[in-house]
């Protein structure tokens, strides 16, 4: 008799977010700023819970995002 396995997802999840403007102020000017900001469940179900730390990592149009250990 077989039994089953957890199947681990090999395909991303796709999340559509929008970059919000802010304003960030100092003695002399103030500047816009872009903002992304992500808070869901999701986020929890995947390991990033509060107070843990996260690496962020840039290439041409391309974020990644992921947990310290």
């Amino acid at each position: 008799m077989r039994t089953l396995k957890k199947q681990i997802s090999t395909r991303p999840e796709v999340r559509s977010l929008k970059i919000q403007p802010t304003i960030k102020f100092n003695r002399w000017c103030q500047t816009r700023v872009p903002v992304i900001r992500l808070s869901s469940l999701w986020l929890e179900k995947l390991g990033f819970t509060p107070e843990k730390r996260v690496s962020v990592m840039t290439m041409d149009k391309l974020l990644f995002i992921k947990l310290e250990e």
